[in-house]
């Protein structure tokens, strides 16, 4: 169980997220906008379930990050070997934004790649 009572599966890890940001990046190629409309819709109530997709996934990354990067992190003096890659700092944006009730248009996409992992579309 998640926050709030929100059931959360092992279904968000890398395989999911890696899936539904794919398939977000598709349809936003396509210019077919009902995945990032689902996702800012959820957004902007703050969805419980959302947000929690947008956390889950968050860590993921997070921990992704970790095994791509992070003994060149822990170890580098360079500055660019040292701070968040791009996509973390986005979902991570992403979730802040959505959990302060102010979502940013911007980040639609990432938004309807966590409503695709929280469910909202089939």
């Amino acid at each position: 169980m998640g926050a709030a009572g929100i059931e959360v599966g092992e279904w968000i890890n890398a395989t999911s997220v890696e899936w539904a940001y794919r398939r977000a990046s598709e349809a936003q190629r396509l210019r077919q906008q009902s995945i990032a409309n689902a996702g800012m819709r959820a957004a902007r109530v703050r969805d419980p379930k959302l947000l929690l997709a947008l956390e889950k996934a968050t860590e993921v990354l997070v921990r992704m990050e970790e095994q791509q990067v992070g003994r060149t992190r822990r170890t580098s003096s360079n500055y660019a070997d040292t701070v968040e890659l791009t996509e973390v700092a986005l979902w991570r944006k992403a979730y802040e934004f959505a959990d302060k009730g102010e979502p940013l248009a911007q980040l639609e996409w990432i938004y309807g790649a966590a409503a695709l992992l929280a469910g909202f579309v089939a």
